[in-house]
């Protein structure tokens, strides 16, 4: 293969910085299309694309830097052709990643000759495909292609070769990028309805994620509204530090009451959970109840008592969440639980029950 000039190099460098940015834990659906943005400053071509297939099931996926490639349509004649795409076909049966052109098994007429060509390729001015394969497993074959009305060069694949490993890595990130991304948010949701906030962070205090109500616990008790997600506040990064120290020794350590801190008639309370290395705190608030008395034999948790509260004050699933520092989607399913327990069908019945209950505790 002929090696790659400095332009080559230079353009492969910003292709490298292009594949491993990180774009805000962004989901992976987002990937393919800035990999074949990305692909196509690479190699000029007519098009490039992204495509994952599935022989067994049929299930194709593709993206195409060309509007007109993108539709069903297309996705159709691919699956149609699929067996005659060479370079496909070598990947789903070997598991091979290497950079393949079609002209590496068929000559010029040759491929002419092929139903590939004839029926697909040759409307669309494809002459020749740059392929290489970036993942093969559980029955699954991912690569990416660029298509050309001409033939690839020996420096083309070259380029392509020295870029493939990366490709490959920035497809691995994006995937587990994308994967913490999701448990990140489903943390955020399981825990939200439990009024715990929640932050990660290593031994020496360094924050990983923080959920969006150890957020507003941060701000209330603490006024550190900057770089709560990279940053503890001084107080609680002191606490951290000796408590991940201690828990290192050999010794063993009295009981170590929570950190606590008061704000007006609220206290939070944070508590260390740590796992090789990893490091959970969980934050805790309590404040003077806002719930309900007398409403007992209808079983509302402590949170539900106090949603039910502020709605028999009129208040809107939107106001409710704002005030008891909850999501929407949260108010609204402790709203749907109230009225399953109070055995009614609209707020206006439930709300009359709290009245009552607030009218027998006076």
């Amino acid at each position: 293969m002929e090696q790659a000039s400095q332009s080559d190099s230079a353009r492969l460098l910003d292709f490298v910085r292009d594949c491993y940015a990180i774009r805000d834990f962004e989901p992976f659906e987002r990937f393919p299309a800035r990999l074949v943005a990305a692909l196509s400053r690479l190699i000029p071509s007519l098009h490039t694309s992204y495509a994952e297939v599935s022989p067994a099931t049929r299930e194709f996926f593709h993206v195409s830097s060309a509007p007109e490639i993108s539709v069903p349509a297309i996705d159709s004649l691919l699956l149609q052709y699929m067996n005659g795409h060479l370079p496909l076909v070598h990947y789903m049966q070997t598991g091979d990643r290497s950079t393949l052109r079609f002209s590496d098994f068929l000559s010029q007429r040759q491929f002419h000759d092929t139903g590939f060509y004839c029926g697909f390729y040759r409307q669309y001015g494809v002459e020749d495909d740059l392929c290489l394969g970036i993942d093969a497993g559980s029955g699954r074959s991912t690569s990416i292609a660029w298509h050309s009305d001409r033939g690839f060069t020996d420096r083309e694949q070259s380029l392509a070769s020295l870029a493939r490993p990366h490709i490959i890595q920035a497809w691995e990130n994006a995937q587990l990028i994308s994967q913490t991304r999701s448990q990140n948010q489903a943390l955020n949701s399981g825990l939200e309805g439990a009024a715990l906030g929640v932050i990660s962070c290593n031994s020496e205090g360094r924050v990983q994620f923080t959920t969006a109500l150890a957020r507003q616990y941060l701000a209330h008790y603490f006024g550190a509204a900057r770089n709560v997600d990279r940053e503890l506040p001084l107080e609680l990064h002191r606490w951290v530090r000796r408590r991940c120290a201690q828990l290192k020794s050999n010794e063993i350590q009295p009981v170590e009451l929570p950190f606590t801190v008061r704000k007006a008639e609220r206290r939070l309370t944070v508590r260390l959970l740590s796992s090789a290395g990893s490091i959970l705190l969980l934050l805790e608030e309590k404040r003077p109840s806002q719930g309900l008395g007398g409403l007992e034999e209808y079983s509302l948790s402590p949170r539900e008592s106090e949603v039910l509260a502020w709605a028999a004050r009129g208040k809107t699933n939107s106001e409710i969440a704002a005030i008891l520092g909850i999501s929407l989607t949260t108010a609204k399913k402790h709203m749907e639980h109230i009225l399953h327990k109070l055995q009614v069908e609209t707020r206006t019945a439930a709300a009359a029950i709290a009245l009552q209950s607030l009218s027998r505790k006076r």
